[in-house]
Order: C-alpha cells, then structure tokens, then sequence
C-alpha cells in the first residue's frame, strides 16, 4: 500500500506544468530526482539572467555539455533567446524527466513558464561489448563493461523513469572503489534498501577489485558454498530484477553487477527464456533441472551401481561391464575420481588458455583424447569414460558460471559416498544438501522460495516460463511494495473479471 501511494505521488509531482519561479521549478525537479546521485544540476548567470541546467552524467556526452555551455555563455542576448527558442520547449516536469533521461541537457530561465532540451546523448560506440559469459541467442547482445559509467548509462537507458534511484558510496580505503545502490522506488521495499547500505557500511577493507570482494562480506551464510547473491554481466538481466522489486549493486572497475535477493531456482533460468514462446522456454527448464542432476549424481549413481547394487542391472550389462572390468588395476571408484581430477585439470587449463587456442573446444577434446587413451592403456572403464565425459559436457548447461562451479564440485563428495556406502550414501548426501538450502536465508528470503514455502503464486516462473499476460505479479515472499506488474494496482473483483 506505501509502494503504490508512493507511486500515484511521484507521478501527481512529474505532471505538474513548470511554473515562471526558478526556485520552485528546481525545487520540483530536484524532489523528482531525489535519491537519484548521478542528477546533475547547477545554476549560472547568461547575460544576467539566472538559468538552470539538468542532465543526467551518465547519459550525455561531456564535451558537447563543454561546448553547449561556451556557445550560450558567449552569446549576446539577442542571439541567445533565438538559439533558446530554436530548441525544443517542454512545458511539464514530466516532459522534464523523459528529456533528461534520454540524454538531453534541459535548462530552464528564470521568468520563463518553460524549459529548453538540448541534444548532448552520449553514444556508446564501441565501448559496449557482448557479454561472454552469458550468451543468447535471441535478446540484448550488450554486456556491461569495467566503466561503472558506461554500466549506469545501459541501466539508465532501458529503465527511463525518475524512480529509478541510484545512491553512490565509496568503499576501499586504499583503492577508494565508488559503488553505486540501483533499485526502483516504489517497487522495492524500503528495508531491503537500508539493509544493503547497512551491510556496504560495515565492509571495512583497504581495497576491491572485484564484485566478488563485495559479494562475499554482504552474503547471508559466508561459510556457505551456494551463492546467495546473483552476479552476472548482462544489463537487461540486472534490469528485469530491478522490475521484480531488487536491489542492484555496481561496483567500478568490474563488468559484473550484483542483485540481491536471490533464490535457487534463479540460478536455473536463462534471461532468453523471457524473450520467445513460454512453451520452449517451460521445456528447457526442465532440461536445465534434468541436466542439474545428472551434473550432480551421474557418476555418483554409475559408482553406487557398479560396486553395490549389480542385481539392478540387466544380465546383459551387467556381463558386459564386468568384462571390460577384468583387467583394470582400480576399483571403479579411484577410476572416476582419476577422470573428474582430469576433467577439472584441462578445464582449468582451458580457460588459462589463450583464446586464438580456443579453449573450450581444447577442453572437451582433451577430456575425449585422454580418456581414449586412458581407456586403451586398461587404466580405466569405456563407461566410465562415457559417464565422465556426459556429465562434463551436460554441467555446461547450467547458465550461470557460479552455480555451475558448484554443482560440479557438489559431485565429488556424492562420489565418494557412492563409493563407500553406495545408493544410501547418495541419499544421505542429498539429505543434507536439501536441509542446508532450505536453511539458507538471502536477505531475510527463504533460498528455496516459492517452493519452500510453498507459494503457488509464484510458481507460474519457477518450473514452467508462463506468457507474459498471465505474469501479472511479481514473484512472491520478496516483500515487494508494489506487488503488481501492472501500472495501478489491480482488485480482487477485477482480477475475477478477467
């Protein structure tokens, strides 16, 4: 109820028409922009009149504001009221805003019931590049880059309102890192606002490099090995959280931006769901989930299988298996611990390697060369290099690098007690696995949510992607303002109408 009172304020303000008082008008302005740290406004004196400039820093080009404050300060004042007059007029504070939040330089004149827009958008050139680690094959290619300016533009110029609050604080007393607090008014809760400055305050450190500085010292459970706060390199990824009631964290110097909070199912979904039909997209969850556990437990399972539990597998399997077996040296379990060592060793060195190399195609050929020869030399089982190699090339599936890393390196403790007490061993494994994320806490949101607790509202974007008209909430127990997607707020009546 705050959210959407604060909401219907905010926007009874930017449709106020601009008066002839300077004072008042900036006072307006300023109130619309409040909380919004990368606002830039200052008066000056033009052939003695007082006049007031507003732009957005991220968003204009500084030399032409160098060049457009020359022109009109050398001008006299018959040529400075017709290159006035010969710019666009804007007469509301509304108008004000969207000006501005495009880019362009406004300056208003004392006495005068309007303002003047003037082109100064910065263009992003070649600055922008494609985010790497988070491709698609439909959707935004841009990716954000070490500039925390340029990443503040790309935030900026897919979310144009004066809602949209950015609040900038310094960490790092050697390296002085500015980091900059992104959320929506009037969307987000104000709490989770004020617990994430409280958390960036306490961070007492000499420098930051990396997101990752941040992240870890801010994170709920830090001794944890799940990631309870999103990273990733993608502006409209950053953007659809802030739409969802988020909060963004962007720190100089680092192409990667934090959102919090987070929850596990997050981890499984892929920004070009939301960008084609909500039937491929449910399907390709599902072969996301199918790909976590057989990333997870595959090799566990062909362990557990193998050593313990033969009577499962048909005569015919069963004699094939036990075949190739005779002459190896090792038990099945040093076998797959040998090739998940071996996989991890040319991935590492995969991704140290140069990229005219190629590295990934380097390492799943180097996985299959070795393991061939590997094989040949009667050191380890064809399955098993079949096992090895599947869950290599499946955990790729998985779209974010973090959680990928630990659902890969989740599999060598499962491995092991496959190897020692067999399917109990995973069972339990799994157990405790479960119990650890159903206590994990992301900002005071349950990890597990909207699956644990069970909220059904907000399964229509957890195991399946439903069309984007049915989506008329946003995801439930984030403690949201404003719960509805929708411009107002929808009633009970209205919502059975439809």
């Amino acid at each position: 109820m705050n959210g959407t009172n604060q909401t219907k304020g905010t926007h009874k303000q930017t449709s106020e028409s601009l008066s002839s008082s300077l004072s008042a008008n900036v006072a307006n302005i300023k109130e619309t922009f409040r909380s919004c740290d990368d606002f830039v406004y200052h008066q000056m004196d033009l052939n003695q009149k007082s006049v007031a400039v507003f732009y957005v820093s991220h968003l204009v080009n500084n030399q032409e504001i160098s060049d457009l404050h020359k022109m009109l300060s050398s001008q006299e004042e018959s040529l400075l009221n017709r290159t006035l007059h010969a710019a666009d007029q804007i007469n509301s504070i509304a108008e004000l805003a969207s000006e501005v939040l495009s880019g362009h330089t406004v300056i208003i004149v004392d006495g005068v019931s309007h303002a003047y827009s003037f082109q100064t958008k910065k263009t992003t050139g070649g600055a922008v590049r494609e985010a790497n680690s988070e491709r698609t094959v439909r959707g935004p290619q841009e990716g954000f880059v070490e500039d925390l300016d340029t990443n503040l533009m790309l935030i900026r110029k897919r979310i144009r309102t004066p809602s949209l609050k950015i609040e900038n604080t310094i960490i790092g007393t050697q390296t002085q890192t500015q980091v900059s607090v992104v959320y929506i008014e009037g969307i987000v809760n104000d709490d989770l606002v004020k617990e994430v400055h409280r958390r960036l305050a306490q961070i007492n450190i000499d420098g930051i490099l990396e997101s990752q500085y941040i992240e870890s010292m801010i994170k709920d459970s830090p001794k944890s090995p799940f990631p309870t706060i999103y990273s990733t390199e993608r502006p409209d990824q950053v953007c659809g959280n802030l739409l969802e009631g988020k909060v963004a964290i962007m720190i100089d110097g680092t192409p990667f931006v934090l959102t919090a909070p987070t929850v596990f199912v997050e981890f499984l979904h892929a920004r070009e769901d939301y960008y084609g039909s909500s039937l491929v997209a449910t399907v390709l969850r599902w072969v996301r989930f199918l790909g976590m556990f057989v990333a997870l437990i595959l090799p566990a399972f062909y362990v557990a299988m193998t050593s313990f539990h033969q009577d499962l597998l048909q005569t015919s399997l069963l004699i094939r298996i036990a075949a190739h077996r005779e002459e190896l040296p090792y038990p099945v379990l040093v076998e797959g611990l040998f090739m998940v060592l071996t996989f991890e060793l040319i991935r590492e060195a995969g991704i140290r390697m140069p990229k005219s190399f190629g590295g990934a195609v380097i390492t799943i050929l180097g996985l299959v060369l070795i393991g061939q020869a590997a094989v040949q030399a009667n050191i380890i089982g064809p399955v098993m290099m079949v096992v090895v190699s599947t869950t290599a090339l499946v955990s790729f599936i998985l779209p974010n690098y973090a959680f990928h890393q630990i659902i890969r390196l989740c599999g060598v403790p499962l491995l092991l007690l496959a190897g020692f007490f067999g399917f109990m061993g995973i069972l339990v494994g799994l157990m405790f696995g479960l119990t650890h994320l159903v206590s994990l806490r992301s900002f005071e949101v349950p990890y597990l949510s909207p699956v644990s607790p069970a909220r059904k509202e907000g399964w229509k974007d957890v195991f399946i992607r439903a069309p984007w008209w049915a989506m008329t909430t946003r995801p439930p127990g984030m403690g949201v303002a404003n719960q509805y997607r929708e411009s107002h707020s929808v009633s009970p009546v209205e919502k059975e109408e439809r």
